[in-house]
């Protein structure tokens, strides 16, 4: 399972990267600011997933 959680941060940080490229050519500032928040939501997501895995991964050493 652990595979399967790293995959999809990796799905959340391409997300985040989409968000951020497009709150660079957005049209108004309200708009590039929505982006912007979902960009970082996004890593926020991706980086509970990352430090899951590494518990579980500390754990199942005997760490």
């Amino acid at each position: 399972m652990d595979h399967d959680r790293i995959l999809q941060a990796q799905v959340l940080r391409v997300k985040a990267l989409k968000c951020r490229r497009w709150a660079d050519i957005a049209c108004d500032s309200e708009s590039a600011a929505r982006l912007a928040a979902m960009a970082r939501d996004y890593d926020g997501q991706a980086d509970a997933l990352e430090r899951d895995v590494a518990a579980l991964d500390r754990v199942q050493l005997g760490r």
